[in-house]
């Protein structure tokens, strides 16, 4: 049995633009139909290249820095910042389908489908006895199909209906798949989730691994995201992350210090380990420091926000002030005498960051809860209660259903700012076009962001139009 690599162009990856400030060279894919290596994995070693292959390939723009521009700056959590177009289209509702993070952010998302793909196609014929000892097998396929999902899923959500791609493309005809319904893919999406859930792993080495929890959890967002959703089946997998061994960190800040990497919340984490590892993380380099104009600037609307709710715990974990007043550069949102910059990614290239947290998921349950009942809140408050505690917070004032699922939508804002989520939150309720048409500046006048629904997706990416017409 031999395993190919072959490039992306059957999922539309192209060359990769380079992020402007930011010192990272990208390689040309190679044609679908030429082949870079031919590999034998014939058995159980074999089997753990071709998931590590996976787990590897993650390591790519998406994940790494695009997850946060995506969920925060085309949000109210953040502005553009820098000089990068590409950012400063999605910031402003302006990006067209030659945008470079919507290129590449397909690229990337596709070629972690691809890997998956390799190692669901290889795998179950590799005939060694030792990989069935304990269910190894099955758990590789189970984590394969989990990331899988998952990389279908931030497609679905910034894409929408997108082509379904299961196998490696053999030509050049198979590259051209017509995009999915949404039904189909949240069903093949939900039928890899609960594979990787009776087949993945409970722990692994580190929080890296896709495990159990990792399936819980992200079935719960699943169920909360999908046109109709399914409240119930939100509160069941939110039950079984939450009774799953994770607990609350104790310090919020901590959470952010590399110290505390792969601590009890944490439920799946990118794992960094500086250049000099296998893995280091380029993005702290880009939303810090001094020099030039960095990206992902804090919003003033969330300033307020931590300032209104006398957040201040959550506010300095999450944003730090410096007069950067020196620097040759201007700035139409802040004085550069008092600039902020996101403060949750602090070791520069060996800052791992969260894919999910427990957190997120204790507001996901509290959210279910407030959503199946019209009583439902009052089961919501101490939910809530327990996030605001530990950051020395009163109950929430929350009395009714309505105020409630206010008063989730800013805590899970306060709580998770910066970590990729607040778009996909205001999307999945129906709030982005209120929500971002209502953004003022830090002097009160109107951003005039001009938020439609037709605004609320990424255009296919043009160089993927051209190539199957199919999607457009």
């Amino acid at each position: 049995m031999k395993f190919r690599i072959y490039s992306l162009i059957a999922a539309g990856a192209f060359v990769l633009s380079v992020q402007s400030g930011c010192k990272k060279d990208f390689l040309e894919k190679t044609p679908f139909n030429q082949v870079t290596g031919d590999v034998a994995f014939v058995d159980a070693a074999g089997a753990e290249k071709l998931i590590q292959g996976v787990y590897d390939g993650m390591y790519n723009d998406y994940n790494i820095w695009d997850f946060m521009t995506n969920g925060d700056v085309t949000a109210d959590n953040a502005y553009a910042g820098g000089d990068n177009q590409a950012n400063i289209q999605i910031d402003l509702f302006t990006a067209t389908s030659t945008n470079g993070n919507v290129g590449r952010d397909w690229g990337s998302l596709y070629s972690d489908i691809k890997n998956a793909n390799e190692v669901l196609e290889n795998v179950p014929n590799i005939k060694d006895d030792a990989l069935d000892a304990g269910g190894r097998r099955n758990q590789i396929l189970g984590e394969a199909r989990g990331i899988r999902a998952y990389a279908y899923f931030n497609l679905v959500r910034l894409f929408g209906a997108v082509p379904l791609i299961l196998k490696t493309p053999a030509t050049l005809e198979e590259t051209q798949t017509p995009k999915a319904t949404l039904d189909v893919l949240y069903a093949q999406i939900i039928s890899d989730l609960e594979f990787a859930l009776a087949n993945a792993r409970t722990s692994g080495p580190n929080k890296g691994t896709f495990t159990k929890g990792a399936a819980n959890a992200i079935l719960a967002k699943v169920y909360a995201t999908k046109q109709a959703p399914d409240w119930a089946k939100v509160s069941q997998y939110c039950d079984a992350v939450i009774g799953g061994g994770y607990s609350l960190f104790g310090n919020f800040s901590g959470l952010f210090d590399v110290a505390n990497e792969n601590n009890s919340e944490a439920i799946w984490e990118m794992q960094f380990d500086g250049y000099s590892g296998l893995h280091g993380n380029w993005m702290p380099g880009v939303i810090t420091g001094t020099g030039w104009k960095r990206f992902n600037t804090p919003s003033n609307d969330l300033v307020k926000a931590f300032d209104d709710e006398g957040d201040l715990i959550r506010k300095n974990a999450s944003i730090t002030f410096k007069n950067v007043a020196t620097e040759g550069w201007t700035d139409v949102y802040w004085s550069k005498s008092n600039y902020p910059f996101i403060n949750k990614y602090r070791a520069d290239d060996k800052s791992d960051s969260y894919i999910i947290r427990l957190a997120d998921i204790l507001l996901l349950k509290a959210e279910a809860v407030n959503e199946i009942s019209a009583s439902g809140w009052s089961q919501s408050k101490p939910l809530v209660d327990q996030i605001r505690r530990r950051v020395n917070l009163g109950g929430t004032p929350a009395n009714d259903q309505a105020t409630m699922r206010l008063a989730i939508e800013k805590e899970r804002r306060l709580e998770l700012a910066f970590e990729g989520h607040r778009w996909f939150d205001l999307v999945r309720t129906n709030r982005a076009v209120a929500v971002m048409n209502a953004q003022k500046d830090g002097s009160g006048n109107s951003l005039n962001y001009n938020v439609t629904e037709a605004k609320l997706l990424f255009p296919i990416p043009q160089a993927e139009i051209d190539r199957n017409p199919s999607v457009r």
